[in-house]
Order: structure tokens, then C-alpha cells, then sequence
């Protein structure tokens, strides 16, 4: 290959092909998890790509995500358009503009890709594939689990296991340091981050003892229930901790298939998020797969969701490493038809005057269509 094409095959930073059999697996993979939503009530909506400025990212969630999103010039109307950084922000505005007029809950689902200025610590890519699913319109403790067991179930589906689910309320952090000078509170923040105790410790400032005993409690949920319950709260922190210790309750009751921990003041990643959040992690895979909590749309109805990031499963299943390709040497639909019928592929040859095996053995073809069988090569 020359300098000349290998340039013309470069990319971006950040941005790749996914090529077969990837792509096969990750579309595939996307069709089964949108199936879960729909047999969970889940309808299926399709915003677009690109959006005006204005409408996706100068209010609301699109707001906060401001930083992370591409501009473009729209050509036609002379208007900034906005590539979008995340569907959420979308499905909040269909929910409160063409679709306010449906009775709540509104549960819909998404699938689509999404482009971002910068990648994660966990994943560099800037153009990531979402599929989700939100429920908005309804706040209580079995929309919360129900959230949470839906994306734990879509995630079984599609073979993924060894998994763990960390949950959060970051809102108690907020709440704990609102008080504080701004500068304090980017120092505390930081030190929550990184789990230094120590360095809280040294600080002064009046929830610091509350703060302290959250940050001790944090692990598997078993070791960490009558130590959150023995915590002496006010009245709102005292109803969250009731609150959240209710869905744990009900996430467990429900299912045994996987790890649950917490991290109660943990935030980062949820920069729109208002009440419970969650993030999912398997032992077979990188970083977070899927991330969800509570947030407020556009026009303040509550609402709650997920996103799973398929670009990190490429998963694929047994039934799809054992299809086999058969080689047909000429253009015919109905035996085509008829092989695909048994249970395998079909490639079509291109050349009737080169031989056959040889163009079956280049097309990666195990068998070939010979006196109306099926025959190995």
C-alpha cells in the first residue's frame, strides 16, 4: 500500500470503522436489547443526528453537556446546528414537545450514535453507540428498581455476565456541601473522588462527620445496611437514606444474578442526574457498560433511565459462529431460497468461466450448491 492511500485511509482521533464481523455483532446486539425494552413496554423512537443549537444544548440536560458537543454551520437556514453528545437530552425533548399529549408513565426506548469532543479515561472513541431506555413522568421507589432490573435483564440477554452494579445518590453530596465556599468545595470534591479520608479529615466545615461515616460505609450492600442505618441524619438526608435503602430492597428481591455495591456520594458521570443513579460493570469487560439514574426533563417532569454502551460488548452468539456460507457458481434466487431455509448463508458466484472451488475457497465458502446439494468443499 502507498503513502497516498494510507493517508486517505486515515482517521480522526477518536473515531474509527467498525468493520465485520464487529459491525454484525454490535447491530445485532443492539436489535436484542431493544427487543428486551419492548417486551417490557418500552416504545421504540429514532431522533435525529444533528439538531439546532438552541433546541439541543441551551437548556435543560443539553446545557450541562454543552462542553462535549460539535458545532456545525447549517448551510440551508444559516442557523448553528449541534451534533448530538447524547440521546437522553433528545428523548427529553420528544417526551415534552410531540409526545406530551400521552397519558404517564412514558416509557421509551433509543438506539444511535453519538459524537463527543473527547473520549473517557475508560474509552478514547468520540463516536459511541447509546441504546436505552427512559421512564419518564413517574417517581418512586419500583420506577427506580424497575430501571435498574430491566437494564440488568436486556444485559443477560445479549450473554453478559460476572456482573456488578454500583449504586449512588449523588444528590447527598450536593446537599452536604452547599454550605461551603466554593473553593473548600472543590477541594472536598476532589478528595471524595479519590477517596482520601485523611485529607477530609484535616478540613473544617459542619457536615464534615456525615460525610466522613458516608464515605466508610461504601462496598457490597450487605456490609453496609445497618452501618447507613445507624447514621444520625436530618430529615431529608434521613428520607433519602430510607428511600434508597427501599430500592436496594426491592433490586434484590427481584433478582440474585449479580453483585450490588455502593458508593452513596459517588457523581462523576452524572452531571444531570437529580435522585438515585447506577452504574453497571461486568469482569468480562473494561470500564462501565451502562450507566443510569433519575433526572428532570425540559419542562421539569421527572424522569428516569439508562444507557447501555454497546461499542465496548461486541458480543456474539454461538448460533452466529456456527452459520455456514454455501457457495451457489451461479445467480438463482429460489435455490438461494432453499439454502437459506436449511439453516445456512449463501454467496452467489460472479464468474461462470473461472473454477468454482477456488472462488468458493476465496469467499471463505465451506460448502458449495452442487446437483441441487449441499456439498463440502
Amino acid at each position: 500500500m502507498d503513502k497516498g492511500s494510507i493517508e486517505r485511509g486515515l482517521l480522526p482521533a477518536g473515531l474509527s470503522d467498525v468493520l465485520y464481523p464487529n459491525a454484525h455483532f454490535q447491530s445485532k446486539t443492539i436489535e436484542n436489547l431493544i427487543n428486551v425494552f419492548s417486551k417490557y413496554g418500552y416504545y421504540r423512537v429514532k431522533p435525529p443526528l444533528v439538531e439546532y443549537e438552541d433546541t439541543l444544548i441551551s437548556n435543560g440536560l443539553g446545557k450541562v453537556l454543552k462542553d462535549s458537543t460539535f458545532r456545525i454551520m447549517d448551510p440551508l437556514s444559516q442557523k448553528m446546528m449541534a451534533l448530538r453528545s447524547d440521546v437522553t437530552t433528545q428523548i427529553s425533548r420528544i417526551a415534552s414537545t410531540r409526545l406530551s399529549h400521552l397519558p404517564r408513565p412514558l416509557r421509551l426506548s433509543y438506539s444511535g450514535d453519538v459524537l463527543r469532543v473527547k473520549g473517557d479515561s475508560f474509552n478514547m472513541e468520540r463516536q459511541k453507540t447509546q441504546v436505552g431506555a427512559e421512564l419518564i413522568g413517574s417517581q418512586s421507589k419500583f420506577v427506580d428498581a424497575e430501571i435498574v432490573l430491566v437494564c440488568l435483564k436486556a444485559l443477560k440477554s445479549v450473554g453478559v455476565n460476572s456482573i456488578t452494579v454500583d449504586l449512588n445518590f449523588p444528590f447527598l453530596r450536593k446537599y452536604l456541601l452547599k454550605n461551603i465556599s466554593n473553593p473548600l468545595k472543590k477541594e472536598v470534591d476532589e478528595a471524595i473522588d479519590i477517596k482520601d479520608i485523611q485529607h477530609i479529615k484535616s478540613l473544617k466545615f459542619d457536615s464534615k462527620d456525615v460525610l466522613l461515616q458516608l464515605m466508610e460505609i461504601s462496598g457490597d450492600y450487605l456490609n453496609i445496611i445497618k452501618s447507613l442505618q445507624k447514621i444520625k441524619l436530618d430529615k431529608i438526608l434521613s428520607d433519602i437514606r430510607d428511600y434508597f435503602l427501599e430500592v436496594l430492597e426491592l433490586i434484590q428481591a427481584n433478582t440474585d444474578t449479580f453483585k450490588l455495591s455502593v458508593d452513596i456520594l459517588e457523581n462523576r458521570g452524572f452531571k444531570y442526574h437529580t435522585g438515585l443513579t447506577f452504574t453497571v460493570f461486568s469482569e468480562n469487560f473494561r470500564g462501565e457498560i451502562a450507566k443510569g439514574g433519575r433526572y428532570k426533563t425540559v419542562t421539569d417532569e421527572t424522569a428516569t433511565g439508562f444507557t447501555i454502551y454497546t461499542e465496548k460488548l461486541n458480543l456474539k452468539s454461538k448460533s452466529e459462529e456456527n452459520e455456514k456460507l454455501v457457495f451457489i457458481p451461479y445467480l438463482n434466487m429460489d435455490d438461494a431460497q432453499t439454502i437459506i431455509q436449511k439453516g445456512y448463508k449463501v454467496v452467489f458466484g460472479t464468474n461462470s468461466n473461472i473454477n468454482f472451488e477456488k472462488e468458493a475457497s476465496e469467499m471463505r465458502c465451506e460448502y458449495i450448491w452442487k446437483n441441487n446439494q449441499i456439498v463440502k468443499l
